[in-house]
């Protein structure tokens, strides 16, 4: 069947796919991290050990207690509050079972302000840096629900995020997440090292198709699930490991999910994922410290033509 709505997105995406071709075609990883190396902050000893886990494995898992983040307990109000919202919308019919971004309108509120906040503290901004090695952008939070219907679909799927060379995500449970609550879960990097990392590839698959991809069983021994009571912090490199948010069984998950890559992400064309539009970022971004600015308005760090290509919408 014919449909016009795909056939648009695919026309507007196309100058988006075309960089991406001509980008990867010349690595430029090692200059910029050795450029950067002398500039990197120094941290805490939480800080050092979350980002020594993720150069290792590419995952840690820590607390809200551990992190001590100014604003937890309001961007924990307001994440719950948008959740519960979002749960009550997936009761409307034809509602897609998945992860649901907030409306526009509710992302100008007050109380997703506090969540936006909370992930410019200054020392989630060291962890992102230590782990990259650059200058750190932030791409804003997402309030996500997660229904337990056992459907794959959306990001229950396995993938990989295209966005940078590397990233972090920073992900708050607000639920307990058991095994059949919808944990998220990756692969070691071992697990698919060969062409479909080197080639730059970004499929979505099922575990039969990821398992048909990979010429090999996937079992459990192979998966790291993130399980955690109301208060995990889960931060995982979504760009170089393969994860999904497993399909939730028996409990709803509510969790909120903060974005970051490098200053200068090799895809700015796949990255804007945030629910707030440039203007909204700019004017955010008035009353925030030169530090925290930058990395918002990451945008201005882009240089040559591929600051003129517009962002992809699939």
């Amino acid at each position: 069947m014919f449909n016009l709505h795909r056939l648009l997105q695919h026309g507007a995406s196309l100058p988006a796919a075309l960089a991406f071709r001509s980008l990867n075609l010349t690595p430029v990883e090692k200059r910029l991290l050795a450029t950067h190396r002398a500039h990197l902050p120094k941290l805490s000893s939480t800080e050092a050990r979350i980002v020594e886990q993720m150069k290792l494995h590419g995952v840690a898992i820590t607390s809200l207690d551990e992190l001590n983040v100014a604003g937890t307990s309001e961007m924990i109000a307001a994440g719950t509050a948008i959740s519960l919202a979002l749960a009550s919308a997936a009761k409307r019919p034809q509602h897609f079972s998945g992860r649901n971004a907030v409306d526009p309108t509710i992302a100008s509120q007050t109380n997703y302000q506090a969540i936006f906040r909370w992930g410019l503290d200054l020392s989630l901004l060291r962890i992102v840096e230590g782990y990259l090695g650059l200058p750190p952008a932030y791409d804003g939070p997402k309030v996500a629900y997660t229904k337990a219907d056992g459907l794959q679909a959306g990001t229950r799927l396995w993938h990989r995020d295209r966005e940078d060379r590397r990233m972090l995500k920073i992900a708050i449970y607000l639920t307990d997440v058991p095994d059949s609550g919808g944990p998220l879960q990756c692969l070691p990097s071992k697990i698919f090292d060969g062409p479909i990392d080197r080639d730059f590839n970004y499929p979505v698959l099922s575990h039969a198709q990821l398992e048909q991809k990979l010429g090999r069983t996937i079992t459990d021994d192979n998966i790291t699930s993130c399980i955690g009571r109301a208060g995990t912090v889960v931060c995982m490199d979504t760009a170089r490991l393969f994860h999904r948010g497993k399909p939730a069984i028996t409990i709803d998950r509510r969790a909120v999910f903060h974005s970051y890559f490098s200053r200068t992400p090799r895809h700015p064309f796949y990255c804007e994922r945030s629910d707030l539009s440039r203007s909204e970022l700019a004017r955010f971004a008035e009353e925030l410290s030169p530090r925290q600015r930058e990395c918002v308005l990451w945008r201005n760090s882009l240089t040559g033509l591929i600051r003129f290509v517009p962002p992809s919408v699939t």
